[in-house]
């Protein structure tokens, strides 16, 4: 008979990646080794997330509301089993609010939360190796910043160097791959232009009330327009119920130039922007806000 094991959110975690990276070795993996280690790589992302929730009150996660028996174990030091906890999409809502300096990975988060589902539920057309390159990055980045806000910890030191060290290895592989990808399509596409040639880029709109600023365009050596959506980053007291500080963050969201070309995907405006990146998005805060006392918010 099979020894029966309880095992914690961070076994989980860890048992999950280790998995997960078997199946997934940049370039050397079938279609099927891909869809399978990406799921399991955010469901393991998934109980690293659930784990420092848990870590604060093993209450946070469970799904219904507790009962006095709940209150019982939890002052006994009985460990809680087999109870349904809450979603990724939740467990991500909460952590964000119990550290807030993981807002900042949000979005991603929730666009790769997306993905697992579309791997999940539905069929049809998949475009694998782009899932693949933004799944293992975004992951990567969210469980160092887990590790290092809510942990006081090196990922090497949660998850196991071995571990670490590949998931990190992949990581920065393909944010290499995404640098030579769209290099490859800025080329092409210079060439094009100068051939006096149309560009083939998605015509976009940017609407009025976005932020903007002009940067340089790649493409033509003008000017380009990048809009930017404006979110506020919030260090909140739960226990007293108030905001202690909000700090302003700006995400560009599209890129237009008068040459034609565009971008509609902020992964590939920071990948262009490069080194600029914090510069640029800092500038358009101070922009924005250069009028306003940002100690009132």
């Amino acid at each position: 008979m099979a020894e029966k094991v309880y095992m914690e959110f961070i076994d989980y975690a860890k048992g999950l990646y280790s998995k997960a990276l078997q199946l997934l070795e940049p370039g050397k993996c079938d279609d099927f080794s891909v869809i399978s280690g990406s799921i399991i790589l955010i469901v393991g992302l998934e109980k690293l997330t659930k784990s420092i929730i848990y870590k604060i009150n093993p209450l946070m996660v469970i799904i219904e509301k507790p009962d006095f028996d709940d209150l019982i174990k939890l002052t006994e030091g009985d460990k809680f089993s087999n109870r349904n906890t809450i979603s990724f999409e939740i467990a991500l809502e909460r952590a964000v609010k119990l550290y807030p300096k993981l807002n900042l990975y949000q979005r991603d988060i929730k666009s790769i939360i997306a993905d697992r589902n579309l791997l999940m539920h539905n069929f049809g057309y998949l475009y694998i190796g782009k899932l693949e390159q933004k799944i293992q990055i975004k992951v990567a980045d969210f469980t160092e910043a887990i590790c290092r806000e809510a942990m006081n910890s090196e990922p090497a030191e949660i998850l196991g160097h071995e571990i670490w060290l590949k998931l990190e290895k992949n990581r920065s592989a393909y944010k290499q791959a995404e640098v030579l990808e769209l290099q490859s399509r800025i080329k092409h596409l210079r060439r094009l232009l100068s051939q006096g040639e149309p560009l083939p880029c998605d015509p976009v709109h940017i609407p009025k009330d976005k932020a903007q600023k002009y940067i340089h365009c790649p493409v033509c050596e003008e000017g380009a327009l990048v809009a930017f959506d404006i979110d506020w980053d919030l260090d909140v007291d739960h226990r007293e119920g108030v905001v202690l500080n909000a700090y302003p963050i700006s995400v560009p969201v599209v890129l237009k130039c008068d040459c034609g070309f565009t971008l509609t995907d902020y992964e590939e405006i920071e990948v262009m922007l490069g080194d600029k990146y914090d510069e640029v998005c800092g500038a358009v805060i101070s922009q924005t806000y250069e009028d306003e006392d940002l100690e009132e918010y």
